[in-house]
């Protein structure tokens, strides 16, 4: 246990004309009752590593009995819980996380804080808490003009006045069409969906002469992913099956390839509420 004079820690004690700078009874000190944090930092501070992350060293030096946390910040993950030195120096593994798929991910600095936990302390007092390494930045994100329009033309004028509000009912249908054109920066896969506009609900509807004929239906959208571009249309026939709609709305969502860091402009299209 510590040595203490009467409740305060013992300064000092001397052999002879000589200070006893630390007294230990087995492995734990006793004197002083403060243990000390002399350095602490990672290992290779001045290098860059790659995006992809990985383990890398950090080392804590000082007096056997130190006990600290370490926390990691911006893309550190340090050992959780109270840590205690057994050895001087004891080098620790910080992982750093992956941002190599992370598209426009910039350079960053992660770091590590040491805090010095119940008697131990930092010697020197100023001795810097934090340290960081560098990594380097993601794959950059490309803007890929695609060209993007919508058209929509009615091809039966099917409508009533229900409760003084002009609705398109049962057999309305319009032609919607869909261009394209995949910029110079690379490939964007675009999906093209078809659905009513917002808070339609009870409306049925059915899609037909999907062209080219190589997409997917189900009872809310269409989608097709072009294989080949680079321009291309898209078309289908939409007609209302029941229900009364006071406008339709068609449009197209544009979906990025897997794994490619293109950004397609415009990102979505519509052709806003179409009304009787």
């Amino acid at each position: 246990m510590p040595i203490n004079l009467f409740n305060n820690p013992l300064a000092s004690i001397k052999l002879g004309a000589n200070d006893i700078l630390k007294g230990y009874i087995g492995n734990g000190q006793i004197f002083p009752n403060s243990t000390s944090i002399t350095a602490a930092s990672f290992d290779n501070a001045g290098l860059t590593m790659p995006n992809t992350g990985g383990n890398t060293p950090y080392t804590v030096s000082g007096d056997i009995g130190s006990s600290f946390s370490l926390q990691g910040t911006v893309g550190a993950t340090a050992p959780s819980g109270t840590q205690v030195l057994a050895t001087s120096p004891t080098t620790y593994q910080v992982a750093i996380g992956d941002q190599s798929t992370t598209c426009g991910a910039g350079l960053r600095y992660p770091v590590v804080t040491i805090t010095p936990q119940g008697n131990t302390v930092f010697d020197p007092t100023n001795l810097t808490p934090t340290s960081n390494v560098v990594q380097s930045a993601g794959p950059s994100a490309i803007t890929n003009n695609i060209g993007l329009s919508i058209s929509a033309t009615n091809n039966s004028y099917q409508v009533q006045n229900i409760g003084g509000v002009l609705k398109w009912i049962t057999g309305a249908q319009w032609s919607v069409t869909i261009n394209y054109t995949v910029g110079s920066a690379g490939q964007n896969a675009v999906n093209y969906v078809f659905g009513t506009g917002a808070s339609q609900s009870g409306i049925g509807y059915t899609i037909s002469n999907i062209v080219p004929s190589a997409g997917f239906y189900n009872t809310t959208q269409v989608q097709y992913n072009p294989l080949q571009p680079p321009s291309r249309s898209f078309s289908a026939i939409w007609t209302l099956q029941s229900g009364a709609a006071q406008y339709v709305s068609f449009g197209s969502l544009i979906s990025n390839n897997t794994g490619a860091c293109y950004s397609a402009s415009p990102g979505s299209i519509t052709t806003g509420n179409l009304f009787p």
